[in-house]
């Protein structure tokens, strides 16, 4: 027997009941069109609060997050499988161009450069120091990296025999530009790494570390000192079009022999600083979300008081009191609707022009922004996800508001209720 779809005379009628009600309800929150702008505005204040402070915030963290990668390790590594956690120098990528290529061709992927990196002893003259050795290819690099814009004497490489030197780190060698620096190491077989290069510009990136201890050298340079195949490499650096966008095409790249990895697999400090300021964010939004729900508290307090009179009558006809809590909590519903509506509204007539124009940073600090090659602006990003958590939370504080002076009213007796109108 086929089953029936057709709706019933009692389905119909609850639907009818239902929205009759609802329209019931919408109609009392205007019995005091005062205390209902101020219980919206509320939620408004809260929702644009937070998702304002979001995108803002987001926008900023997505500032500072591409320039980390544009500086020097990209939005996504591809590496070794080994390397992240042992970076050894024997942990290579065998067919290291085959698979730049194929990566250049996913959506999403703008740039990529082959590298090959280890740690040795950089001498010039009777003085050494340790330091950070990588070999890049040049042309590839200065399409995405702000680095080879950091110049602090000279100039960046452009081919075999020339190295790019930390400021402080030339400094500490006693060297200048034009200078010969020796690179002393272990190759991939044990044996002895030699490479000479001429230094050719140094660079001062805000970095202590960075401009103390690294050094870039010519990828082939690299390559035939430490005994490298014609192919090898220790990874590739990508960047995405945007940060959002880099974990997916990191997750959306595999393969035998390699592993993709996004920017917070190899950047976790930046990581850990996002999600500490996201949690300062959350407390600040539950403090809010807690005000307005105990303002919304007293504005149902304030008409469950005064609509005691028309409660008691519902009830002496028939009416229970859950039906009559019911009916609070639509209105409570609406309530929330109308604060949504406004507080989105808002946000976006602040967001939507600040995400072209930008937030300008003060005057004074443009000139150390240009040195690093940071932008002067932060451009909000609208959040999404803090909408989201805004209308939740404030959905439940909404109806918690209602429940609260609603359970009063199962003690209402009707007669008493009745009495005391008069």
């Amino acid at each position: 027997m086929a089953e029936l779809t057709l709706s019933t005379p009692h389905s119909r009628h609850t639907r009818a009941l239902t929205l009759r009600v609802a329209a019931i309800a919408w109609r009392n929150l205007w019995r005091n069109g005062r205390r209902t702008w101020l219980g919206a505005g509320g939620i408004a204040f809260a929702l644009m609060i937070l998702v304002v402070g979001q995108s803002t915030q987001q926008g900023s963290f997505s500032a500072a997050i591409d320039n980390g990668a544009r500086l020097m390790t990209g939005h996504l590594q591809i590496q070794h499988p080994m390397y992240q956690d042992d970076p050894r120098l024997e942990h290579l990528l065998s067919n290291a161009s085959s698979i730049r290529d194929e990566v250049l061709k996913r959506p999403g992927a703008v740039a990529a450069s082959i590298r090959a990196e280890t740690f040795a002893l950089a001498s010039v003259g009777e003085r050494s120091f340790g330091a950070q050795i990588v070999g890049v290819q040049s042309r590839r690099e200065v399409q995405w990296s702000t680095l080879p814009a950091m110049v602090d004497e000279g100039r960046y490489l452009k081919g075999p025999g020339e190295a790019y030197v930390g400021a402080i780190l030339a400094r500490n060698l006693g060297a200048t530009v034009g200078d010969e620096i020796v690179v002393l190491g272990t190759a991939k077989e044990g044996g002895v790494a030699a490479a000479v290069a001429t230094i050719v510009g140094t660079f001062s990136s805000g970095h202590v570390a960075l401009d103390r201890s690294f050094m870039q050298i010519d990828l082939d340079d690299f390559r035939q000192a430490w005994a490298l195949g014609a192919d090898e490499a220790h990874q590739i650096a990508v960047l995405a079009d945007t940060v959002e966008g880099s974990e997916g095409l990191a997750a959306s790249i595999k393969g035998e022999g390699f592993v993709s990895l996004d920017w917070t697999q190899f950047m976790p400090e930046i990581k850990q600083t996002v999600e500490m300021k996201q949690i300062g964010t959350r407390l600040i939004f539950a403090l809010l979300a807690v005000i307005v729900t105990f303002s919304v508290v007293n504005t149902f307090m304030i008409t469950v008081f005064e609509r005691t009179r028309e409660f008691g009558m519902l009830m002496a006809i028939g009416m229970r009191p859950g039906k009559i809590m019911l009916q609070l909590q639509i209105e409570a519903f609406w309530l929330w609707v109308l604060g949504v509506l406004i507080g989105l509204a808002v946000s976006l007539m602040i967001i939507v022009p600040m995400a072209s124009i930008g937030i300008p940073l003060p005057e004074e600090a443009g000139e150390l922004l240009a040195k690093f090659n940071i932008g002067d602006r932060i451009y909000p990003a609208f959040s999404v996800g803090s909408l989201q958590v805004a209308c939740v939370g404030l959905f439940a504080g909404t109806q918690l508001a209602a429940l609260i002076p609603g359970l009063k009213l199962r003690l209402l007796r009707p007669v008493e209720a009745l009495r005391g109108a008069e």
